[in-house]
């Protein structure tokens, strides 16, 4: 094996480990500001309150288009994720504070995607951590996938139409520079 593909596996190994976003000749990497989401076609809340919150019809599926708002915040979680339940309650009140403003409200709708989730165990999550907006399930990864497989918590904010507009792998450290970013996005 030469010298540079030796150096290749070693930088790839260690990108994963670290949970880094891959380098770009590592394979797929999670989508950043200024890319383009693949389409995501994601199973559809149970509950009817979540429906109505996203403004998404009684059916299976629905595609980010299909949500009433101009933004999309996704949240990509793993349930089992120790990093993921420490950013639970800051993502909860960041929720709540988008909700006490009328405009923020109707432009940005929150999603959590569950990735590799079984139903019982998105519904105890939603319970359990008082998790305030729609959290779907991902059990076969697919969406996961399609998003390049980030660890989690990996979030993002895209347009209906996909484009990312802000993307951030790992906690958000900074909840009030977050919300800074949501109102300016949102009045663009």
């Amino acid at each position: 094996m030469t010298h540079n593909r030796l150096w290749i596996i070693v930088l790839c190994t260690v990108s994963l480990i670290a949970g880094l976003p891959a380098l770009g000749f590592c394979g797929d990497a999670p989508p950043r500001k200024g890319s383009q989401l693949p389409p995501l076609r994601l199973d559809a809340p149970v509950d009817q309150k979540d429906r109505d919150y996203l403004g998404i019809p009684e059916q299976k599926h629905f595609d980010l288009a299909d949500v009433k708002s101009d933004l999309i915040m996704l949240e990509v979680i793993g349930i089992y994720c120790p990093q993921c339940h420490k950013q639970r309650p800051h993502i909860n009140r960041l929720f709540h504070r988008v909700q006490k403003d009328a405009h923020l409200a109707e432009k940005i709708k929150f999603i959590g995607i569950a990735a590799g989730a079984a139903p019982m165990e998105v519904s105890y999550l939603v319970k359990e951590a008082h998790v305030p907006y729609p959290v779907v399930t991902d059990e076969q990864f697919a969406a996961h996938q399609l998003l390049g497989n980030p660890r989690t918590p990996f979030n993002l904010v895209a347009t209906r139409q996909g484009r990312v507009l802000w993307a951030h792998l790992g906690i958000i450290e900074d909840m009030n520079a977050f919300l800074a970013t949501l109102k300016k996005l949102a009045s663009e």
